[in-house]
């Protein structure tokens, strides 16, 4: 999970933990995410998009794994890739808007590649706010 360091992100992680029965490593910077996505291989990387450097933090995963499942937790207006249909047909991205509830990340998380990103609008082919 990348987010600013904090109490929201020690109670997402504490949550989380609770919720799926898994590990949840943290990183708060760009460096952090360097060095923890060169130890570890994620089912999911959860981002808030709006932290320092989060878009680099987002191309830095995708450059070394294209594949990542990421959910970005975020209330940007712009997504991390610029076409919604690319972004969730090549590289599993997903995204929910800030506050959210835990139990819709856990959602996210649990059943990742079933779901699409909150607003999305396949007709016009973006997120709708």
């Amino acid at each position: 999970m990348i987010d600013r360091s904090g109490f929201q992100l020690q109670t997402r992680k504490m949550l989380l933990e609770e919720e799926i029965n898994r590990s949840v490593d943290t990183a708060c910077t760009l460096g952090e995410v360097f060095i923890t996505y060169q130890k570890e291989k994620y089912d999911v990387v959860i981002i808030d998009h709006n932290i320092e450097n989060g878009q680099q933090c987002v191309d830095h995963i995708l450059q070394i794994s294209p594949d990542q499942s990421i959910l970005v937790v975020s209330d940007a207006i712009h997504c991390v890739i610029p076409r919604c249909e690319d972004c969730v047909n090549n590289h599993y991205i997903r995204r929910l808007f800030n506050p959210t509830p835990i139990k819709n990340i856990v959602r996210m998380v649990e059943g990742f590649r079933g779901y699409k990103c909150d607003h999305y609008d396949p007709e016009t082919n973006r997120i709708k706010v």
